[in-house]
């Protein structure tokens, strides 16, 4: 099978170079070191046999003397993940000789290689491009990107987390990362993106975490790299029942998705695109701060990288956020004014030159706005007052210009959640992902506000047995509401003309 879009990839620890990585951590133990040794028994592909994975990513090099010992010690679990019709990859890491490391992967019949930086010139061998967010990665021409510096979901644990003071708790997701990923590898090959970030060794991990790891990448477009913990992966290997159990619900949360896999092929439900190549290091802060606060602002968005915005459709959305300092080339700036001509209202730094439009009175009420606005043509052009911008009070302030009235949805009673809107190309369908990133259900069911009139409405989840029809109550002012069941981690609103 071809490295890509269908790969359902697990990281399968196991042998010297594993042994030798996490014995950086001062909580490693021997036992630990034991069951990665265990882990190199063939028998134990019968863990994954039958179930959705179908990639395992084993590490494979590191520049060191132990290389050779490792790759000769999986020999038995290649050629059993071969006979399962398993891919295999081979992880380099390290500054050993690539070109080298590269050879022995494709003779020992491997199905791809990951690694950082550009392989080999004529590697013979697919190659996945692992590493973390940043140019080198999204430049690369790669079937699979797969982000190595993510975050593990969850309501963030952290006393200052960055991005300024809000009523709803700070989550980590790694939705932002997939998003630049997918806008910035746009045109490159990039098929399939993949997150890479391991559970905390800190605290016990439980089935919800693993399931919301699944889900957080999923409701994005990307996929996780199954990881698991040492506690999991002891008890495996001993072959308990509560970790079998465990086992099963992360496979049938990726069964889930693959059963309801059509909303991959959906784009996004936004009326806010964010414009940038993330590449200046405060453009990047300020970008990635600002994909990561939209959602806990109900804000659906996309993402349009500006080395691709000149050739981006624009249809549907009301307003657009330039995010470089850099300014636009001529082409672009007048594509985005047209835009702003239009009706739209273009949001862009301090440092616009002769900026478009005369200027609009502001009421007193709108005086505090991070934003001076511009009449242009039916639209506005909205330029920074200041040079540096607070990520918080800036999506705060676009969307107070844009007002609530062009929401295309609107969450209530889910303080803990995220939502991901997509819609089929034709418009008929939608979906609202719906994750719970405290992993457990609320005193009181979510309520979703929909502006589109759909003609149906069902919520699904892997926590319920079969999709539950919704009721759309109509709105006087327009759209309909829905009542979502309570879920403790990820569920679904399909919609439906």
């Amino acid at each position: 099978m071809a490295i890509g879009v269908q790969s359902i990839p697990m990281r399968w620890a196991a042998g010297s170079l594993d042994i030798a990585r996490r014995q950086k951590d001062k909580t490693f133990t021997p036992a630990m070191a034991d069951v990665l040794r265990k882990w190199l028994d063939p028998s134990l592909l019968a863990l994954v046999q039958g179930t959705p994975i179908n990639c395992l990513v084993v590490s494979w090099s590191s520049g060191t003397a132990a290389d050779a010992e490792q790759q000769t010690s999986l020999k038995p679990l290649l050629d059993k993940a071969r006979q399962a019709g398993l891919d295999v990859v081979g992880l380099i890491d390290g500054p050993g000789d690539k070109t080298a490391a590269v050879a022995a992967a494709r003779a020992a019949g491997l199905s791809a290689i990951a690694m950082k930086g550009n392989p080999p010139a004529n590697a013979g061998i697919p190659v996945i491009a692992w590493g973390s967010s940043d140019q080198s990665l999204w430049s690369a021409d790669a079937p699979v990107l797969a982000i190595s510096d993510a975050s593990w979901p969850g309501v963030s644990q952290a006393n200052d987390p960055a991005g300024g003071p809000t009523n709803l708790p700070w989550v980590d997701s790694n939705g932002a990362l997939i998003g630049m990923a997918q806008a910035m590898g746009a045109g490159k090959g990039v098929k399939s993106v993949w997150v890479a970030v391991d559970p905390p060794t800190t605290v016990k991990q439980t089935a919800e975490n693993f399931l919301l790891a699944i889900a957080d990448a999923q409701a994005s477009g990307g996929r996780w790299v199954i990881s698991l913990d040492d506690q999991l992966r002891a008890d495996l290997a001993a072959k308990t029942a509560a970790s079998a159990a465990t086992l099963k619900r992360i496979t049938d949360m990726l069964a889930f998705f693959e059963k309801n896999n059509a909303t991959r092929a959906y784009g996004p439900m936004a009326r806010l695109a964010v414009v940038s190549n993330f590449s200046d290091p405060m453009d990047r802060i300020l970008g990635e701060q600002s994909l990561n606060l939209l959602p806990r602002t109900r804000e659906p968005f996309r993402v349009i990288a500006r080395s691709q915005a000149l050739a981006a459709s624009l249809d549907g959305l009301q307003g657009i956020f330039y995010v470089d300092r850099e300014l636009p080339d001529a082409a672009l700036r007048q594509k985005l004014i047209a835009f702003a001509e239009a009706g739209g209202t273009l949001f862009v730094r301090a440092n616009w030159s002769n900026p478009e439009g005369t200027p609009m009175q502001l009421s007193s009420e709108e005086a505090y706005l991070l934003f001076s606005e511009r009449s242009v043509g039916k639209g506005r052009l909205a330029v920074a007052r200041q040079d540096e911008l607070d990520p918080f009070f800036t999506c705060a302030d676009i969307q107070n210009i844009l007002s609530h009235r062009g929401d295309p949805m609107r969450l209530y009673n889910g303080p803990s959640m995220n939502c991901v809107c997509q819609v089929a190309t034709d418009g008929r369908q939608g979906v609202i992902h719906m994750l719970n990133y405290a992993r457990r259900a609320g005193g009181d069911p979510a309520v979703v506000y929909v502006k589109t009139p759909y003609a149906k409405a069902s919520f699904v989840s892997p926590e319920i047995a079969s999709p539950v029809p919704l009721q759309l109550a109509v709105q006087a002012a327009g759209g309909a509401e829905l009542t979502v069941p309570k879920f403790a981690v990820y569920g679904a609103v399909q919609l439906e003309s």
